[in-house]
């Protein structure tokens, strides 16, 4: 995915792109320091599936790159970042996904990326999860975590990058974040099914190599949810593809 970031000022533009970075692997930036060099990139023929831009630039007006950007780019989707709230009700006349007054925070820097995923008919599907623990906000695409497990008080989010994060929050509540594509296949182990190379009696592989047992007591059960998943991701990206 290519997001382009619109701001005369470097320091706003890294700030929204330190923001996004470590949430998923496949985003890719670009910068462009005037509205004029972001529509001239995209009629030469730049791909761009999001765009955050700033409403106050010297010799422009954001909005008015917005309209001409629609014109040549209309499935690019728009987020504003400016330092007035006076243009709002104009941003969203362009269809905005977003507002952000600056200074932006990292929270709604994030936010808004996930509208961008949650959007009715977005070809950007895959919702951001959003774990708060100790201060923290961690942001994660459910598609690059590879598994949960428990430890005591504490839980790890191990990513499909290899990356471990250790929160301070209870194994339920954090798999409850994960739904839709996650098994719990034993008491404080939790792994994305597509993550799953194969099963052999009682012994789950994935594919970082590790491996664990499948709980007895619900092994033909975990297996058929397992199967019915697998066979439905299938089926649909079959129709993706017709």
């Amino acid at each position: 995915m290519h997001i382009a970031i619109c701001d005369d000022s470097k320091i706003d533009a890294k700030r929204i792109e330190w923001a996004l970075m470590d949430i998923s692997d496949d985003l890719d930036f670009s910068y462009y320091p005037s509205g004029k060099d972001l529509l001239e990139a995209i009629s030469e023929g730049a791909h761009i599936d999001v765009v955050y831009l700033d409403v106050y630039m010297p010799g422009e007006y954001g909005l008015d790159i917005a309209d001409q950007l629609k014109e040549i780019s209309p499935d690019t989707n728009i987020i504003f970042s400016t330092s007035s709230t006076e243009h709002a009700l104009d941003a969203f006349k362009v269809h905005a996904i977003d507002y952000l007054v600056k200074p932006v925070k990292e929270i709604d820097i994030v936010r808004s990326f996930a509208k961008v995923r949650m959007a009715p008919g977005s070809r950007l599907g895959g919702a951001i999860v959003l774990v708060r623990t100790s201060g923290e906000i961690l942001a994660y695409n459910p598609r690059n975590v590879l598994r949960i497990e428990s430890d005591k008080h504490y839980t790890h989010i191990i990513s499909t990058n290899g990356n471990t994060d250790i929160v301070h929050m209870n194994f339920s509540d954090v798999v409850a974040k994960f739904r839709e594509g996650f098994l719990v296949i034993k008491r404080g182990i939790c792994v994305r099914m597509d993550q799953i190379v194969r099963i052999s009696g009682d012994e789950v592989f994935m594919t970082d190599s590790t491996s664990f047992r499948l709980s007895r007591a619900n092994k033909a059960e975990l297996i058929r949810r397992y199967v019915d998943y697998i066979e439905g991701d299938s089926e649909d990206r079959n129709k993706g593809d017709n």
